[in-house]
């Protein structure tokens, strides 16, 4: 890789799923087990409520959990997608075109209207391969959502990948 010319170019807009496939990385993607922590803890009130017995007051903790259990539910599959949705296209977001170049030491990101701005390899935080995109969050808590469909061929989509794992 020379620093004149970048060894990949990619410019890509974003569609609705690829964008949703990226924050759900960027959110839950990066320790599975805050994905079950939450609903682990309800149906440990369930279990509570039951083991105290349904005619006593464990009645009160199963249905506490079973409310806490379906407002997760509401919330992870109902509310945050539609509003996730929303906002999408409310502000336009697949509407500009973005792009990321690289280099031998570090990366270029782009998004239109916007200068260039330059990061080194180092400042990657986390990369995580998703079903439809690559999420790469950077140490100032920048989020790149990368999709798959925007290589070429398989050639370029290894040289991402090998450019951002540690």
């Amino acid at each position: 890789m020379s620093d004149s010319k970048p060894a990949l170019s990619l410019r890509y807009y974003l569609n609705l799923e690829e964008s949703q496939d990226g924050f759900k990385l960027a959110t839950l993607g990066k320790k599975q087990i805050s994905r079950f922590l939450t609903p682990l803890v309800s149906v440990g009130i369930i279990a509570w409520g039951l083991y105290l017995g349904m005619a006593t007051v464990g009645r009160y903790y199963v249905f506490l959990g079973l409310f806490f259990l379906l407002l997760q539910g509401l919330m992870r599959y109902w509310f945050l997608p539609m509003m996730f949705k929303r906002q999408f296209i409310k502000y336009q977001f697949g509407k500009s075109e973005q792009g990321i170049e690289l280099f031998q030491d570090y990366f270029e990101l782009f998004s239109s209207g916007r200068p260039k701005k330059m990061f080194p390899y180092a400042d990657v935080q986390h990369f995580i391969e998703g079903k439809l995109t690559y999420m790469i969050e950077l140490k100032n808590r920048t989020v790149i959502i990368v999709p798959k469909r925007a290589f070429e061929n398989s050639t370029d989509q290894t040289l991402f990948v090998n450019s951002f794992k540690k």
